[in-house]
């Protein structure tokens, strides 16, 4: 029974804490937003939506957040909870906290639309982040590539999949900050630099097998995958979640913890 008890309250005290900084950022970037609207209408000029502004700047946020929350471990352990409880915990608010910001962007992205509709001097760029690719450069540009250019989907032409390409894609960025974080816990730091490049090797692949899923543009580089069928990507992006979680609990099982 007790184990029953513990990890649902773990998750809901870290979905909330978590959610409280989700606000935060949205709010500093609502601000953000609204001044450069005021400036596009003074001066006449056209303007980023809000949406957008989000999207590209959500996968740093989130990656922030998995970060510290393989950093809250050792609070929890010397509070008298389990490793397994703590994993079960994060988990499980990761999972709804990815779901939750791209909700809560449509809500406020929508009623900007209804604020502003009627004000003619005020125009929102059209921003193809799909065609957006770095065709030149190394293994760091695939990095910044699908840092900066997530696959992305409209919500005013599919709400449902724009949500659930938003959520998979900050889910995956939680379960790398978290992965780094774990390890610089477990190993010392050469070996925990180690485990940034196979975090950032498995983005690049979720970016690259999520953009053939959804029949987007992707990287000359990776053409060799492009002819993939549907379910062949949608499984190999299943089995870079399960080895992102198994490779999680693995370091969280085993960080030494000072009393």
């Amino acid at each position: 029974m007790r184990q029953s008890r513990i990890f649902p309250k773990i998750a809901n005290d870290m979905f909330f804490v978590q959610l409280l900084w989700a606000f935060q950022f949205l709010g500093a970037a609502l601000a953000i937003h609204i001044f450069k609207i005021i400036q596009g209408f003074i001066q006449g000029y056209e303007v980023d939506s809000y949406y957008n502004i989000v999207f590209v700047f959500s996968n740093i946020f989130i990656l922030v957040v998995g970060i510290l929350s393989g950093h809250s471990l050792p609070k929890f352990v010397k509070n008298g909870v389990t490793r397994k409880d703590y994993f079960k915990g994060t988990l499980l608010s990761s999972i709804g906290l990815s779901a939750a910001i791209p909700i809560i962007l449509i809500c406020i992205s929508q009623l900007e639309q209804l604020v502003i509709k009627n004000m003619d001097k005020i125009s929102f760029k059209e921003l193809d982040i799909n065609s957006m690719l770095l065709e030149i450069g190394d293994f760091r540009t695939d990095i910044v590539h699908s840092i900066v250019f997530s696959p992305f989907v409209d919500p005013q032409s599919n709400l449902v999949l724009a949500i659930g390409v938003f959520s998979l894609n900050l889910f995956m960025y939680y379960l790398v900050g978290w992965l780094i974080s774990a390890s610089f816990c477990r190993f010392a730091n050469g070996i925990g630099i180690g485990f940034i490049v196979i975090a950032f090797i498995i983005l690049t692949l979720e970016d690259v097998l999520l953009r053939i899923s959804l029949d987007l543009p992707i990287s000359s580089r990776f053409e060799i995958l492009a002819s993939l069928p549907l379910g062949m990507t949608v499984f190999c992006l299943f089995v870079l979640i399960f080895i992102s979680i198994w490779i999680i609990r693995l370091l969280t099982k085993k960080v030494t913890i000072k009393m």
